[in-house]
């Protein structure tokens, strides 16, 4: 296959750039791995209920879309497939040999495989069903883990939206608590909550972060570590939140703006 690159984004805080990556250009079944990896590391599992049963209907619809981003693509053409999380929507893009154009849906939807190869060998793993079940599936799931419709567009470029609720893309991960309060009291938690509400960073980049502070940086220092390009989106969403907070100090506390300023765990 000429083509099978697929460029996984997490685009939710950093909306100039991103906040995660993802390049992906091994083979299909390791690309599948990944691809569903990287959506459940920044998509909460929602608590959804399939009748009088809980299920997963991230998982559901991660299992739908991947398959379909990777079965139905046209391999022979260099358009970069891709799979983006932003903050009320998930999109797949991908190459494609258009038997029809426009939005398609359940009622006029006629299903036409694309790499009838792919497609088998994927059915006979279990990363698939049979021909047709994935739209279905992706409707239902979808419906139950954000309360809307996916939409899906045939042309040259085929295209999946999944919308989002604020709760899919919300920071999750254990309390953070500031220093002098204790885990478990009123202040504690509160404290806990505000990072989270104010630092526009994940659990792990967080503190690794922090781990990084406990000598002192630069500003430059600290944005290049988040791998963010933007000066004022890394001072309003994630430097000034911190020193606010009382995560982080200045080194140079009476000269905000020195040029030899830098900044330290507390």
């Amino acid at each position: 296959m000429a083509h099978h690159k697929t460029d996984a984004i997490f685009r939710v805080f950093n909306t100039d750039r991103y906040d995660d990556r993802d390049i992906i250009l091994t083979n299909l079944l390791d690309s599948y791995d990944r691809l569903i990896a990287f959506g459940e590391k920044h998509l909460n599992d929602l608590f959804t209920m399939d009748g009088m049963i809980s299920v997963s209907s991230r998982s559901k619809i991660l299992r739908e879309i991947v398959s379909n981003l990777l079965a139905h693509r046209d391999y022979s053409n260099g358009y970069v497939a891709k799979m983006v999380i932003e903050q009320k929507q998930l999109y797949t893009e991908n190459a494609n040999r258009a038997h029809s154009f426009g939005s398609l849906s359940l009622a006029n939807f006629d299903p036409f495989p694309k790499n009838p190869p792919i497609s088998k060998v994927f059915r006979e793993i279990g990363l698939a069903d049979e021909l047709g079940s994935g739209m279905r599936n992706t409707y239902k799931y979808t419906l139950l883990y954000s309360g809307a419709e996916p939409q899906f567009v045939e042309g040259n470029v085929f295209r999946t939206t999944i919308p989002l609720s604020e709760a899919a893309t919300a920071t999750v991960g254990p309390i953070q608590f500031l220093p002098g309060t204790e885990a478990g009291t009123e202040a504690g938690t509160e404290a806990g909550a505000e990072v989270y509400e104010k630092i526009k960073l994940d659990t792990g980049r967080l503190n690794s972060l922090l781990e990084f502070c406990t000598v002192p940086r630069t500003r430059a220092e600290l944005q290049d570590f988040c791998g963010i390009k933007t000066e004022k989106y890394f001072r309003e969403k994630i430097l000034n939140p911190m020193l606010t907070i009382g995560l982080i100090r200045r080194t140079i506390p009476d000269r905000p703006n020195s040029p030899n300023q830098k900044y330290m765990k507390i």
